[in-house]
């Protein structure tokens, strides 16, 4: 069982990167993605997921 203790009560709001990319070729971009980022991405699928499965077949007219 894994526990979790935080020092402050804003520990548990941070941004953390998952995911770093530096880009010095392109000018210096920097990309990555956070915790933010993911559970964004995470919400997006679900509720992509859900639309399709609810679309009906992508049917305009219900059938019997």
């Amino acid at each position: 069982m894994t526990t979790f203790f935080f020092n402050s009560p804003l520990e548990q709001f941070e941004v953390t990167s998952f995911i770093a990319l530096n880009a010095p070729l392109l000018g210096g971009i920097n990309l990555s993605l956070t915790n933010l980022g993911f559970y964004s991405l995470v919400v997006l699928l679900l509720s992509i997921g859900v639309h399709v499965l609810a679309s009906n077949d992508r049917r305009l007219v219900p059938s019997r």
